[in-house]
């Protein structure tokens, strides 16, 4: 029991830690991409505002992820592990690749491929409750988006000095990736910490705030090839634009976060990026769209699969 318990431990780390590289963009890519944040600075705000959304707020989405998929007392330590290991070896394929897939998608994912596997019982309804988040979601952060941009750059056009709207940008930019790094700590950091609540290993804070330490490790160390997409390969992001999508994207999992549904935080600042880029009239890059749409797609599928030949392997070697 002690080796397992160290095992799921470690699972928990490295799928955290995999968010932290993959989905940091999330929160902070719009305002590294703008030039309003170094990447030190918004790596520090995450680190700080992501554990303040895991420990106060990560419950509900805990919840859905570590029971509402598979019943309670279904999900062993062991599956729970399998999960977190399916969905962080594709995280981490996709994270070299620069893409921002969902690490949402990709544990729900596992989490489905070890039920399937282990014949448990799959709340289909829930499932599907999740799947429609996961379309609405991006489609209502470009929305926002669009909105928040047109009222903000009425605004600052009434400003007339130069100083104070560069102290406004920043401002924004603070807030906007503050409130973005708050939800995803409420958000994301349950895709990791769920399924050990789920199998009763940890009650909900205490592997909200472990979880969220190793996500802002994996946010320091290895996410500015991800930012860097979100950022700039997208659209081209000003000050107000970045502010938009990152607001329009916060509020939208926000309200996922109210219904404790494990939304995207990727598919949401992808959505609002697209909005404000479409409002603004810079276009937008299809080709880099078209490689997120196919990771947002392969990530649900591929972590089934990996998760269901994994329950396999382990059931063989008679591990499980």
């Amino acid at each position: 029991m002690e080796g397992l318990a160290v095992a799921i431990i470690a699972v928990a780390f490295y799928i955290a830690w995999n968010i932290g590289s993959n989905d940091s963009a999330n929160a902070m890519g719009t305002a590294v991409g703008s030039g309003i944040l170094s990447f030190r600075q918004a790596t520090l705000t995450i680190a700080i505002f992501v554990v303040l959304g895991a420990y106060l707020k990560g419950y509900k989405v805990m919840k859905t992820v570590g029971e509402g998929i598979v019943p309670e007392g279904f999900l062993t330590m062991e599956m729970a592990l399998i999960a977190l290991l399916a969905a962080g070896i594709w995280v981490t394929v996709a994270t070299v690749k620069g893409l921002p897939v969902s690490t949402t998608q990709a544990i729900v994912g596992g989490v489905i491929g070890v039920g399937l596997a282990m014949n448990a019982p799959v709340n289909w309804s829930t499932l599907g409750k999740i799947a429609a988040a996961w379309v609405i979601s991006p489609i209502l952060s470009g929305i926002l988006a669009m909105i928040l941009y047109k009222f903000y750059s009425r605004v600052i056009s009434e400003i007339k000095s130069v100083s104070t709207i560069e102290a406004l940008y920043k401002a924004l930019a603070i807030l906007g990736g503050s409130y973005m790094a708050f939800n995803f700590g409420t958000n994301e950091v349950a895709n990791a910490s769920g399924p050990i609540v789920g199998a009763g290993f940890m009650e909900p804070k205490t592997a909200g705030v472990l979880v969220a330490i190793s996500l802002a490790i994996g946010s320091l160390t290895f996410s500015y090839a991800v930012m860097h997409t979100v950022g700039k390969k997208i659209t081209a992001l000003g000050p107000i634009s970045a502010f938009a999508a990152q607001f329009g994207s916060a509020i939208s999992v926000s309200l996922a976060n109210f219904l404790g549904l494990p939304v995207s935080s990727s598919q949401s600042i992808v959505g609002g990026v697209v909005g404000v880029g479409l409002v603004v009239g810079q276009g937008v890059d299809r080709r880099v769209i078209r490689d997120i749409l196919f990771g947002w797609v392969a990530t649900p599928l591929t972590a089934i699969v990996i998760s269901f030949v994994l329950v396999k392997l382990f059931s063989i070697a008679g591990m499980l």
